[in-house]
């Protein structure tokens, strides 16, 4: 697989997975529509210099979106891959999972399992923290976007406006806090292999890949969900997938 070096070709290759994804009716889709948008969101926050240290961001943004890839090349080719993603993308076969559910899914593996890691891995040894204050920016970039990925499932599924409408947007806290909640996550695993030396590493991201897999598995059934709400919701929720990926590519950054 080839590795990328522009943020302009991971948005390129995203493109290419939601092309698939909308041809072959694939759940797959859904994440990364919303991950392309975050891509550009940070590409566009590169840009106007709201980093400390664009060329670094640049870094991080390569290595947090090659190891997506390789991931679902790994998966798409009967080769093993992280647990984690392996969970999100086995769950693009269930169809009695919610839109928001796969998007979960996916946030979950490649924020609490690859963005701590990547992290680590374009750092020098020892020497993470000057990276603290841009991840932590990203958090405000990205949250911008959550309200447009909140406007598309609206448009996909009905209760959405109306729960959206109510609570005047207040129901993103669902999505902010997942995202945010799972980078702080990122950030505490980003510090321990950062001070690990190389030879534990790898057992270190296999706890955290484990981990993050207890999270998917709790995305897809959680004993603190009820299946009958679960249940109503997917009733009201459009089955045309590649409908549905057409909407959420159509979020606007």
């Amino acid at each position: 697989m080839k590795t990328l070096t522009t943020i302009e070709e991971v948005i390129q290759k995203l493109d290419e997975i939601i092309a698939w994804s909308t041809t072959n009716n694939s759940p797959l889709g859904y994440f990364a529509c919303t991950y392309r948008s975050m891509t550009v969101a940070v590409l566009n926050g590169v840009k106007q210099n709201k980093f400390e240290d664009g060329k670094r961001m640049i870094a991080l943004d390569l290595a947090f979106a090659n190891r997506y890839f390789e991931a679902l090349d790994n998966f798409q080719n009967n080769r093993k891959c992280t647990n984690a993603w392996f969970t999100a993308f086995e769950a693009s076969k269930n169809k009695e999972l919610l839109i928001m559910q796969h998007i979960l899914l996916g946030i979950n593996a490649h924020i609490n399992l690859d963005l701590g890691v990547s992290a680590a891995s374009i750092m020098p040894y020892r020497k993470i923290n000057p990276l603290k204050k841009d991840f932590n920016k990203i958090n405000e970039v990205i949250a911008a976007i959550n309200q447009n990925v909140q406007n598309a499932l609206s448009k996909i599924c009905y209760p959405i406006e109306l729960v959206d409408e109510i609570s005047n947007g207040e129901d993103n806290v669902m999505l902010d806090f997942a995202i945010s909640k799972a980078r702080q996550t990122s950030w505490a695993s980003a510090f321990v292999l950062s001070n690990a030396v190389s030879f534990i590493r790898p057992s270190l991201i296999n706890m955290i890949d484990n981990a993050a897999t207890l999270v998917g598995r709790n995305i897809i059934l959680s004993t603190k969900t009820p299946p009958q709400l679960l249940k109503k919701l997917k009733v009201c929720e459009s089955s045309d997938v590649a409908k549905n990926i057409g909407i959420l590519s159509a979020t606007k950054v």
